[in-house]
């Protein structure tokens, strides 16, 4: 019976999107016959990034939560709200290079702190404006760091067949974030006054950062903690595209591999700039987070003013969306691994989750316009978040794949793009609203941009190694000089026969 062609595997290539040369140790076993490892030392490792990716969300939702008992107007509201995304867009790149050159432990480690001090300079300094900009601009730069890290680790440590639902899982922790802000910081606020909040998620930062210290690795090669039997396995199985590659997991071929990306930490600014695959992850990236950081940034005033949803008594009504958000995160997360181990092509199954989830979610962000109270507008919008977070199992693994060993180049260039929407989006919104108190039209402009987003990486996404061209460039370029080397040898040989005839000759 002939495959179906939606499940025909490719030829089998390596991480820049090469074939892939004979097996030098024709004995090693294909990472599909590897055994899974009896430890789980990746698991851990994600549970770390999950946790910090969790403090960053509430941290970021909880200005959100307090911003009205310090701040008046709209207009300035929003214009708080987005600062953070000034400093934010100034580590991306800065971030991706330092976490592929130096390791994401050290890089992230800083990076927290950092936002964590900015963020309780928000307590003392809130009745000063230009101050309190500041503050949010010196917690953006902080944060900014944090998903090129995230990406570098996955890279480095979540094999291929459970890559979709590790990613997922970490970056639920946006979700569980907000979620936790929602029901946690209102009660505190009520209780004991907005400051303690930042002061409350700092202690939990800085437990982090003792714990990731003692525990935290950038590399399976550098942890002393991690099985030899788990080591080979996340060291055959990491850096594929399209389909599992067979690594013979020696010390010398990861040595290899080790001073190749030490080399190769540089931004390659021609791949990352012209690649259409690139692009059709920037643009999704940027349709999502318009959508994203509107609700983020404004949802609480959403339940507060239009809803009328008390959140200090009643946190978890509006923490409900993004319950929704982070299982439809993890379902898809699971999903996509499903998919691609019953041998469905990669990007089939990253366009396909991608689409369901940004459509889904733009339709059910028009039909808000129709809801007819608090429970039909939770209803509605915990499905927007449901597949609009599914999503990111589409086009936020996918930058996982079209640069395994890049992955934080691709995120932070990405991410500075998508993080032009938090500027953008906090401050059209605040506009809409002190002007026209319309929420209509700020979920209908979010809508649009999905749809434009889903569009887009249908029609441009790949699952191959953006790098793939420059190595085959590079290959053709070795392989021209070894001819023309050649033809000289060649050359040099047939003259010094002919001198050798002529003197024969002679004699």
């Amino acid at each position: 019976m002939q495959t179906p062609p939606s499940r025909r595997r490719a030829p089998s290539t390596d991480a820049d999107g090469q074939p892939e040369p004979p097996s030098s140790q024709p004995d090693s076993p294909s990472p599909a016959q590897m055994p899974v490892p009896a430890t789980y030392r990746r698991y851990g490792i994600a549970l770390l990034c999950l946790w910090i990716t969790t403090i960053c969300y509430a941290d970021r939702t909880n200005i959100g939560i307090a911003i009205s008992a310090f701040v008046d107007t709209k207009d300035e509201q929003g214009q708080v709200l987005s600062a953070f995304f000034y400093g934010y867009l100034l580590t991306q790149i800065p971030g991706g290079y330092l976490a592929a050159r130096f390791g994401a432990k050290r890089v992230l480690l800083t990076g927290v702190v950092v936002w964590t001090l900015f963020d309780l300079m928000t307590v003392l300094v809130s009745q000063c404006l230009p101050c309190l900009f500041l503050a949010r601009i010196g917690m953006g730069i902080g944060e900014g760091i944090l998903f090129p890290c995230m990406h570098q680790i996955s890279g480095a440590w979540y094999p291929l067949q459970e890559r979709s639902r590790l990613v997922s899982f970490v970056s639920g922790g946006s979700d569980l974030g907000t979620i936790t802000a929602l029901i946690v910081s209102p009660a505190i606020m009520a209780a004991y006054g907005w400051p303690r909040i930042f002061e409350f998620f700092a202690i939990l930062s800085f437990m982090w950062v003792f714990a990731y210290t003692i525990y935290g690795e950038s590399h399976p090669e550098d942890d002393p903690h991690i099985s030899a039997e788990e080591r080979a396995f996340i060291l055959a199985n990491r850096t594929t595209v399209s389909k599992m590659k067979v690594y013979a997991a020696t010390s010398s071929n990861d040595e290899e591999e080790r001073i190749h990306d030490k080399k190769d930490h540089g931004f390659n600014w021609r791949v990352l700039l012209t690649s259409r695959a690139a692009w059709a992850v920037y643009v999704a990236h940027f349709a999502s987070n318009y959508g994203w950081y509107v609700l983020l940034g404004w949802i609480p005033q959403y339940f507060r003013q239009e809803l009328h949803i008390d959140l200090g008594t009643k946190g978890f009504t509006a923490a409900i969306p993004y319950v929704c958000g982070y299982i439809g995160l993890l379902i898809f997360g699971r999903l996509g691994d499903l998919l691609v181990a019953r041998g469905y092509r990669v990007l089939q199954v990253r366009q396909a989750i991608n689409g369901l989830g940004f459509f889904s979610s733009a339709f059910f962000l028009f039909m808000l316009r129709y809801a007819s109270g608090v429970y039909s507008a939770v209803f509605l919008l915990s499905l927007t978040l449901f597949f609009g977070r599914a999503a990111l199992a589409g086009f936020w693994v996918n930058m996982i794949d079209i640069g395994p060993k890049n992955a934080a180049h691709v995120m932070a260039v990405s991410n500075t793009f998508a993080t032009l929407p938090g500027i953008i989006g906090n401050v059209v919104t605040g506009r809409i609203l002190a002007a026209t108190g319309e929420w209509d039209l700020v979920f209908a402009i979010a809508g649009g941009v999905l749809i434009f987003g889903g569009v887009f990486f249908h029609c441009n996404a790949s699952d191959q190694s953006i790098y793939a061209d420059k190595k085959k460039k590079n290959q053709r370029n070795v392989e021209m000089e070894d001819g023309i080397s050649a033809s000289s040898t060649e050359i040099s040989n047939m003259s010094s026969l002919r001198d050798d005839e002529a003197s024969l000759l002679r004699e």
